[in-house]
Parts: C-alpha cells; structure tokens; sequence
C-alpha cells in the first residue's frame, strides 16, 4: 500500500489544512506514517509569514526529501511556484488550494517530476475540505473561511491566501457535528479573516449561536477589532459553550505606527473592543499579537506600545521582529529599524508579555476552570497539563481527554496547578 506522510509549518488554518489533505490520501488508498519515516509521498505544508517561517519551510523540505517525494504545498509555492520546485528536493508544488493533490502524487509516482499544480486566487471561490475528527479526538479545529482584504502593509497573505470567501454554513455544521459524535471535546473556529465570514447573510454571530446548540466547547481564533461590535460580543455571550478568550490583533500600540501599517483602528477604538468584552464577559483572557521594529518606528512610538500593551492587561502576547515580505508595501518602506534594535525592542515586549501572562495566571487561584486534558506535564510530574476555558495551561491528575472542573491552587509561572471537583 502507497504510504504519505505530512509535516505542518504555520498557523491553525494550516493545521486544518493538512488534516484536510490527509483524508483526501486516506481516500485515495494511501496509509498515512509519522514524517520521518519512508513514504511514497511527503507533503510539507509550508509558511511564509515571517523569513524565519520561509528558514523551516526549506529546512523540513530538506528533511523530507530524504525519505520521500517531495510536494510542497501552501503558501510558499503559491507565492512563488518556480522558486518553489527550484528549493532542492521538490518534486511538485501544490499552493494554498489543495482539492487535486493526490492527482498530483498519482503523476510523480508514475514518473513526472517537476510538476506546478498550483492555481491562481483571483475570482476563485471557496474549495471545500473536510478534515473531521482528529485521531487524538480531543481538540477538532474547523476552518470556516479563507483570504483577507485588508492589505495590511506587513503582510504577505492576502497574495498567497486570496480575498476572503467563507464556507457553505451547512458544511461548518455538519463537520461540527461529526467532530462531537467522534468524541471531540473543544473545537477551534479558525479561518484567516474569521470576522468576515458570511455565507447567504449569515454571520459569524449566527454560526456561533448555532454551534452552541451543539453542547461541545467552542472557541474562536484570531479576531480583528473594529470588524466585530456589540452584535458579536453579546451573541458571543450567549453561548453558554464558547470559551471567554479571544486573540485580538493588535500589532502596534502606537496610532502612527498603526496608520503606517494601514491597520484599520485607532489605540482608542482598540480599547473600546476591550471594555466592550470585558463588559460582557467576566475576566476574559486576551490575546494579542505585536510586531517590534517596523519601518519608521521611532525610540517614542515603541515606548506607545509598551505602554499600552501595558495598559490592555493581556493574558499573552505574541511578539514577532519585523519580518520583510516581498511583494508588500512595507518592504520598500523607510527608514529601516536596525536588526539589533528589533532584537532589543523584542526582548523588552516579551519581558513585558511574560510579566502580564504570570499576573493573569497568578488572579486565578481560588477560582475554577474547565480544563480539557491533553498532555503529561513537565511542570508537575504525574499529572496531566491542558487549557482552561481562558487558555491558560493548567496541571491535575486527571485522564487524557477529560473535559473537567479544576480549582486552582497556585501558578507557577505561566502554567497553573489544581485539584479536581473545583
């Protein structure tokens, strides 16, 4: 029997991504084995968000190249399809619309090589996929939309993702329930641009209100502020299974620097999603994403970000140097902040993140969580270790896959430690 194996690079829509592609090889007969191991076929799903994410894209094809052919597929080749098939052991390029890759597989097993099977975005619809339960059936991500147009001047996703398109409503449903009937504790709603999603006048709002009905835990991904009001927060409310945790998008605390960046919100308007939340949920966790040492970006409009970085009482920030993209508006953008800055400017954000990350863990001893248990803990050994309703990491003893109430008795650092019964 043919064999494949995948590797992932990237973020959660990849993830999706490659379960989707997995159960597109299951179909087609092939048994799937750990990457690393010989195979007929080795996919590796590229990233290309940042030019370290392009450093492990090529690292893993070179990996892979070794037991198998190689067919890179994602982001990567969908930017640059000959660059792609000219990285060293790749033997066809698939982009970011995946629905023909074993048709690919069939061709390079019966001799071609050197095969670009990538299509182009413009006009394209969305391409539906289905992934289903996972073999862990603990945590199911579900990808309800595809593409952005914002055109944020960093980012190179909206040329390698396309405009944004949404999945039929029906089809989100009936793999979310599939996910449950398979034993399936939390599902992910994940998507690039999920705020945009619509299909036949049905938003976001609507889906989640649907989802709820399903008595599985629900929680969203990334989120932009400014798109999603006060309809979404207090439909959001509502749903007595949707986790209070949300990855809002910040980017910059400083409004010149946001500008620049052509984000589409104001440090205000940020701060008014905020309160907005946080009047409608108790103690949400908040997520966050900030990029240190865009062009331009002064001594004082760092200082803006950290202070209000500060002032927004994150859970968890995610902290990324500046990363030049070709093909985007800011890599031609001057003056450029010197690599050591970035360096230092980093630093002292993730200094910063780790101090709020360890003061929100530390506010919730004394309180119960619902904790979905995934994995043994290193930090208390004989437990297990999963994530809150908040999503923050918390060790019990306790099997793996329970969905169970935990009082936390004390933080040790970004991880917190509890008993169940709660």
């Amino acid at each position: 029997m043919k064999k494949v194996s995948f590797y992932t690079l990237g973020c959660k829509v990849n993830a999706y991504d490659t379960e989707s592609m997995r159960r597109l090889f299951e179909d087609g007969g092939y048994t799937v084995v750990d990457f690393g191991e010989k195979a007929d076929i080795v996919v590796v799903n590229t990233c290309t968000v940042t030019s370290v994410a392009d450093k492990k894209s090529r690292a893993a094809i070179r990996r892979a190249a070794r037991t198998g052919k190689v067919i890179a597929a994602g982001c990567i080749p969908q930017k640059d399809p000959k660059a792609a098939l000219g990285i060293a052991g790749v033997s066809a390029a698939v982009g970011t619309q995946r629905a023909r890759i074993v048709e690919v597989a069939q061709r390079l097993l019966s001799g071609e090589d050197g095969i670009d099977a990538t299509r182009p975005l413009s006009g394209c619809g969305y391409e539906e996929s289905y992934a289903g339960p996972p073999s862990d059936r603990t945590r199911g991500i579900i990808k309800i939309q595809e593409g952005c147009g914002n055109y944020c001047s960093y980012c190179i996703i909206p040329y390698v993702r396309g405009l944004p398109r949404s999945r039929e409503y029906e089809s989100v449903l009936r793999e979310a329930r599939a996910m449950r009937d398979g034993g399936v504790k939390e599902i992910v709603l994940t998507g690039i641009h999920i705020a945009s999603y619509r299909d036949k006048g049905r938003s976001i709002s609507e889906l989640i209100t649907d989802l709820d009905k399903l008595n599985v835990r629900i929680r969203i991904g990334s989120i932009e502020p400014g798109v999603l009001g006060e309809e979404f927060v207090a439909a959001a409310a509502r749903a007595k299974n949707l986790c209070p945790h949300f990855h809002v998008s910040l980017q910059s605390g400083s409004d010149s620097v946001l500008s620049r960046m052509n984000r589409k919100y104001t440090p205000e308007e940020y701060s008014g999603f905020l309160v907005l939340l946080r009047r409608y949920f108790e103690n949400p966790a908040v997520t966050t994403d900030v990029i240190a040492g865009f062009p331009g970006e002064t001594d004082a409009e760092h200082e803006e970000t950290k202070a209000f970085v500060e002032s927004c009482a994150f859970s968890r920030i995610h902290v990324f140097p500046f990363s030049a993209r070709k093909g985007t508006k800011a890599y031609g953008m001057e003056p450029k902040v010197p690599k050591s800055v970035i360096r230092e400017r980093t630093a002292e954000l993730l200094i910063i993140g780790d101090a709020l990350e360890r003061r929100y863990v530390e506010g919730l001893v004394g309180k119960t969580a619902d904790v979905l248990f995934e994995d043994e803990s290193e930090a208390f050994p004989g437990c297990l270790e999963g994530y809150s309703e908040r999503y923050v990491r918390v060790a019990a003893k306790a099997e793996k896959n329970e969905l169970k109430k935990v009082k936390i008795i004390k933080a040790a650092g970004r991880t917190a430690y509890g008993e169940l019964g709660g």
